[in-house]
């Protein structure tokens, strides 16, 4: 007699292993966020900005007056000029803080973070000549320098970074890939698990080839609302230069039109605290409405006493 044994094959899908903290997950490394339009790129890379923390510096070439509020938005109109001059500022910026790291250590750069938003990445590499140096500067000492760089994109192509034959500078990124961008990645894996993650959920997207769950989008835009009303310029001060004069500082208006004179920036934050300070003591809203922590407490109080003074609350 012939014994028969007879046997399929069943595939076995490995559990997936989702990262639920993305700001421990980036670290030690600088970020690229690709997905297509619509998808969150820009309250994406404002949450991590934040979350990281320091001052922020957005370098967008088509922007309205409403994007990025609350922050030193550079190139808008397409005017490459002054994206260039402002690329040329952070390599002498880093440079800086570089220097500094060398000869006092990395305690001296505390408090003096930095993070750098480029939308639409690509687009200035054919067009701004100091962005190759700008990303190949920041890919390999900008962590070290305290200088966090998010660079946003619709294209998922090595060659339109203008990384192409350079691996190295590649693996000083992380990839959050969000949307059908995601989608496409997962499917490159042949992995099926993964794509039906992504599929139930907008907030599910990868980071590398890893599953990424992002916090509640009203998590994110929270953040965003509170980063954007208490972060100012100037953004050029490290720990060799000194702070500089923004040319759109808050000033004190005068006069009996005296709010209409006031700058967009102190209306935003007076409605802010008007609308979610209610009932809530000056601790409360210097450091859960207006984000002011730990060191920066006492600028925080300062800001709210100059605001009441301003707007008569």
């Amino acid at each position: 007699m012939t014994q028969v044994i007879e046997a399929s094959a069943v595939p076995v899908d490995e559990p997936l292993e989702i990262i639920t903290d993305i700001i421990a997950a980036i670290e030690g490394k600088q970020v690229m966020i690709i997905g297509e339009m619509g998808t969150g790129k820009s309250t994406l890379a404002q949450y991590l900005a934040y979350t990281v923390g320091g001052r922020v510096r957005v370098y967008e070439c088509e922007g309205t007056p409403t994007d990025w509020q609350g922050l030193e938005v550079i190139g808008k109109g397409e005017n490459w000029a002054a994206i260039e001059r402002g690329m040329a500022e952070d390599l002498e910026d880093l440079t800086n803080q570089l220097q500094t790291r060398t000869e006092r250590g990395d305690a001296a750069l505390d408090g003096t973070e930095r993070v750098m938003i480029a939308e639409e990445y690509p687009e200035l590499v054919s067009k701004v000549s100091s962005s190759s140096e700008w990303l190949e500067r920041h890919a390999r000492r900008g962590r070290k320098g305290r200088r966090f760089t998010v660079l946003l994109s619709q294209y998922d192509r090595v060659a339109a970074w203008g990384l192409e034959g350079k691996s190295d500078l590649a693996d000083a990124f992380y990839r959050i890939r969000l949307g059908k961008k995601a989608l496409a990645h997962a499917k490159s894996l042949k992995n099926e698990a993964l794509i039906s993650w992504l599929k139930a959920d907008q907030s599910h997207c990868l980071l590398d080839d890893q599953p990424l769950k992002l916090p509640p989008y009203r998590e994110m835009k929270a953040a965003v609302l509170r980063g954007g009303s208490t972060i100012f310029q100037p953004y050029y001060d490290n720990a060799i230069n000194p702070k500089k004069s923004p040319e759109n500082d808050l000033k004190p208006a005068l006069g009996k039109d005296f709010e209409e004179n006031c700058s967009d920036n102190d209306r935003v934050l007076w409605r802010l605290i008007q609308r979610l300070g209610e009932g809530k003591s000056d601790s409360a809203i210097v450091t859960e409405v207006l984000g002011f922590t730990g060191k920066r407490y006492g600028e925080g109080a300062a800001l709210l006493e100059r605001l009441r003074k301003q707007f008569g609350g």
